[in-house]
Parts: structure tokens; sequence; C-alpha cells
């Protein structure tokens, strides 16, 4: 999926939690910089594109072990330890990444380092995608918009 697709899905998911769960605003960045950082193994994501991530690129394939359950709850559980409401949102944004990324027909090998992946019929960039962001644009104004008139 793509980087924008990415986002508005995890704010959609931020918006829905926030409405159910008390919690502090921070949380949303963890939630974003987690969706972010997923994608940390391809030199022409957001974070990826730094010369000191080329080491981890060289390790690592694209949809490999980062996208998995496995470097989901070890690096949520490490965040945790700092802060546990930063863990709750890295592991909701890391998830949220990673549940998107399932439905493209490249898939994810969900429970690496067993080698089947969970994979999709969307195609990445496609008209479905371009539905699915859209879709997903349109419920985050709406959730916004319905959480300030709840507030007020």
């Amino acid at each position: 999926m793509l980087f924008r697709t990415h986002i508005v899905f995890s704010l959609a998911v931020y918006f829905l939690l926030a409405y159910f769960l008390e919690m502090p605003f921070f949380v949303l960045g963890f939630v974003l910089f987690a969706m972010a950082f997923v994608d940390i193994d391809i030199k022409n994501s957001k974070f990826g594109n730094h010369w000191y991530f080329r080491p981890l690129q060289w390790m690592t394939k694209h949809r490999g072990v980062l996208h998995s359950l496995v470097a989901c709850v070890f690096l949520s559980l490490a965040v945790g330890a700092i802060s546990l409401w930063g863990g709750f949102g890295f592991f909701v944004g890391y998830v949220s990444h990673l549940f998107l990324d399932c439905l493209t027909r490249s898939g994810v090998k969900l429970f690496w380092p067993f080698n089947w992946k969970v994979r999709g019929f969307v195609k990445s960039g496609g008209i479905v995608e371009e539905v699915i962001f859209v879709l997903f644009l349109l419920g985050d104004i709406g959730l916004f918009v319905w959480g300030i008139i709840e507030i007020v």
C-alpha cells in the first residue's frame, strides 16, 4: 500500500480508539511513527531513505522480518518499557500497517519465521487502493469532526 493509505487508515484506527479509550494525545505520534517505521527495510521509504539504515536494508529484505508480528511485538515491548502509552501507540500503528499490507497481492509473512504469506487481492497503487484511500480519508474527516463536536 502507498504511504498515504497507511496514514489515513492509521488515523482512522486512532480516532476510533480515542473515542472508546481515554488516552493521551501523544499516542497519535507513536501510531504514526510506527506506521512509517515498518517500511524502514526499503530505501525509498520515508524513513529508509537515510544512509544509516543501509546496513539494515542489506541484512533484511522488504516485507521480511520487519513485516511480522514477531518484530511488532518485540519493538512494541521495547517502546513500552520506556512508555506504556507509547508502546500501545507503537503497537497500534505497526499492526495497522501490517493489516493493510496483508490485503495486497504481495502479502506479508505475518508469522515469520514461517514462510507462508497472508495476502489479498489489492494491487498497491491500483484503483481498489484509491477507493480505500478516499473512503478512509472521508471517514477520518467525519471522525475528526464528530470528535470535535463531542468535545464541545
